[in-house]
């Protein structure tokens, strides 16, 4: 029961980050801002889910899983309840500080309990249901949270959001089994074991794989309505199809054993590094344009729910939390860069269709590292190669 919970909490969690894009001009013209003034709601909000996810979890090291999760929520709630009490852009920001510093400690946390609370063999369909959550957020809670701001105001949307939160708080208290704080470790060793070439390997894959995935991603609007010439309808619709593969990638993830991931990642990232290099051939036919851009969905949720529980995996129990949290950290530095890398595709002349194929580069790499963690995993290579990547 604990998973379906970390579902709906995910979901909660992830809604409160999408809803606000879609909320843009009205959140503007309420709070008297432009829409670029109340677009730095959302950069704010990145900027503390970067740097909060691992400072909170150093913090909050001592602290018992069940409870620190309870409070997570708890401040998911109550932020979202003054989001939409705001009545200013400061009270606004302030509200939406909060639900990014729940959400940064949330998705270190609840993958800890995740993993914690189901036999090993099953931890990698733990943590892909923590991710879940985020799936179906694109697919159902951005739009349906649009939907309920333009119908009745968008302070309505961070009710239900609020409501959402609470439901998955009163999960947490209710069904969430006791676990244990980790055992005491030191600032120092905690933060050593992220220099270790395992980890550092890891994060790497998932610096390169998301920096060319957001690449692509963040103008798949342009690119489908300027190369593959649909109209808005349609784009939404593919944006649909989208959601729908995140949520198919997530559940393929979960049928990965731990002990497979080494194996199966090199496979999942290399088919996200063909689909961003296919985009030339896809884009100019509709029907091949949506199903790739389902596929990007489904082989980057893929990749994203194997990274994350294989790294917690390379570390002892005081140090999943930080690792867990400076994993979702360098995502988020993936989304500044990837945004970036589309942006100077367009910039130089080459055009929508051309962002895949320059972004496949990164990812590419990102294959590339993820081939040299299976080989010095592979049983194969002797003790000697696995033991130099564990040091």
């Amino acid at each position: 029961m604990i998973l379906y919970v970390l579902f709906v909490c995910s979901f909660a969690v992830a809604t409160a980050e999408f809803v606000l894009v879609g909320l843009l001009p009205q959140v503007a013209a309420d709070l008297g801002v432009s829409v670029p003034a109340a677009g730095q709601l959302v950069t704010a909000y990145m900027i503390v889910v970067t740097v909060g996810g691992p400072v909170a979890a150093v913090l909050t090291r001592r602290l018992p899983r069940r409870e620190l999760l309870a409070a997570t929520m708890a401040l998911a709630t109550v932020s979202a309840v003054a989001s939409a009490m705001a009545t200013s852009y400061p009270m606004l920001l302030t509200a939406r500080l909060g639900s990014a510093l729940a959400q940064a400690l949330f998705m270190a946390v609840a993958s800890q309990v995740a993993m914690a609370a189901v036999p090993p063999e099953r931890q990698t369909v733990a943590v892909a249901r923590v991710f879940g959550g985020f799936a179906l957020a694109t697919v159902l809670g951005l739009p349906v949270g649009s939907l309920i701001g333009e119908a009745y105001g968008w302070p309505v949307t961070f009710v239900v959001v609020a409501g959402m939160a609470a439901v998955g708080l009163l999960g947490v208290i209710v069904f969430c089994p006791r676990i244990a704080a980790p055992p005491p470790a030191g600032v120092r060793d905690s933060v050593g074991a992220l220099t270790r070439p395992a980890i550092l390997a890891g994060l790497g894959v998932t610096l390169l794989a998301l920096t060319g995935f957001v690449a692509a991603f963040t103008y798949v609007a342009p690119m489908l309505r300027d190369v593959t010439g649909l109209s808005p309808g349609w784009v939404s619709i593919g944006l649909v199809g989208y959601g729908l593969g995140t949520i198919a990638g997530n559940l393929l993830a979960g049928r990965v054993r731990p002990d497979s991931i080494t194996r199966r990642l090199p496979l999942a990232v290399g088919a996200l590094a063909l689909i961003l290099l296919a985009q030339p051939l896809l884009l100019p036919v509709a029907p091949l344009a949506l199903v790739g851009l389902a596929l990007l969905g489904a082989a980057t949720f893929v990749v994203v729910p194997l990274v994350q529980t294989w790294l917690m995996g390379q570390v002892d129990a005081a140090t999943t939390g930080l690792v867990a949290a400076v994993n979702i950290s360098v995502a988020g530095a993936a989304g500044a860069l990837g945004a970036a890398l589309g942006g100077a595709v367009l910039t130089v002349g080459l055009g929508p269709a051309w962002i895949g194929p320059v972004a496949a580069v990164s990812v590419l790499a990102a294959t590339a590292v993820a081939a040299g963690i299976a080989r010095a995993s592979a049983p194969t290579t002797g003790r000697t190669s696995a033991a130099l990547l564990r040091q």
